[in-house]
């Protein structure tokens, strides 16, 4: 059980990192060719930061562990929401423009609606994944469309790293997704039936939390920056990202069976973390999360996990 802690402390950390200098890499690549940073934003981080998620639930799937690959999407979103916004909430009030999202809130409630659908019959098809992936290329569809708009009056940033470097970084950043994925799934698994603690509750909790590490940095990183929009639009793009992309995706690859209490507890608890965001910035708060929210939030993610278990 040592080894399986080690390695899955180990597969954690390759998931921050190669998540992280994915991120860091493809923004760098994308300014050598001056792609605009909405874009950037909305495309290239929202993917390189839920590029863990995929991993982990795409190898989980694959390998018969259907509890860990749904259940790391569902703590993963239920994290990004209390963590991400939380911890930084805390640390500098988070300030939200209503119209720039408005789009992202209707496309997390539809497919979080659909999830529930989908998920009726206790498995998620193909035709199920094809349609979460339908939805996600008209969401950005709609986004690119949108920094069209804005081309014009925005400076592309200096690159951070050379092309070639950049590549070579993304490269390396892959292949420590594709090992930190591996050593998660198969060490979560194993220390769960140690413990005698279900795989849905290691990827709950655990996992989760590790391939959420992005997003909670990323969300950190752009607060400090004043970037308070880039906040919880890296929080909402990961999430839709999370459901209609990654469950997509494994979906397509094999089917995905659909644990009993994820239905009627997770689900449930990962939408009231979208309901109570909602109200903290458009009914509480008019458009900001206090500190004071933040540390709600971290409160109510205390509650859940206490239940959990």
């Amino acid at each position: 059980m040592t080894i399986d802690i080690f390695l899955l402390t180990l597969g954690i950390l390759l998931l921050y990192l190669g998540g992280n200098f994915l991120v860091k890499s493809s923004v760098s690549l994308a300014n050598h060719f001056n792609v605009s940073p909405f874009f950037i934003g909305i495309v290239i981080i929202s993917f390189g930061t839920s590029f863990p998620e995929l991993v982990v639930s795409v190898n989980a799937a694959i390998k018969g562990h259907p509890d860990i690959s749904l259940g790391n999407i569902i703590g993963s979103n239920i994290a990004n929401i209390a963590l991400a916004l939380g911890l930084t909430a805390i640390v500098l009030p988070i300030i939200v423009k209503k119209k720039t999202l408005w789009i992202d809130w209707l496309t997390i409630f539809i497919i979080s609606g659909l999830l529930i659908l989908f998920s009726l019959n206790n498995k998620l098809q193909r035709v199920e994944g094809i349609s979460f992936l339908i939805i996600l290329i008209l969401y950005y569809t709609y986004q690119i469309y949108e920094t069209r708009k804005y081309r014009k009056k925005i400076n592309i940033e200096k690159p951070q790293y050379g092309i070639y470097l950049s590549i070579v970084i993304i490269i390396l950043a892959f292949v420590s997704l594709t090992f930190g994925a591996k050593w998660a799934v198969e060490s979560g698994s194993s220390i769960a039936k140690s413990l005698g603690v279900s795989e849905r509750i290691i990827s709950l909790t655990i996992i989760a939390f590790g391939t959420s590490l992005p997003e909670i940095v990323t969300s950190f990183v752009a607060a400090l920056k004043k970037q308070l929009d880039i906040s919880i639009a890296n929080v909402l793009g990961s999430n839709i990202f999370n459901i209609a992309g990654v469950l997509g995706i494994t979906s397509i690859i094999t089917p995905i069976r659909i644990d009993y209490q994820i239905l009627h507890f997770d689900y449930f608890w990962m939408i009231g973390f979208l309901i109570i965001l909602l109200f903290m910035l458009f009914v509480f708060n008019k458009q900001k999360i206090s500190g004071i929210e933040g540390i709600i939030l971290i409160a109510v993610y205390a509650l859940y996990l206490f239940l959990l278990f």
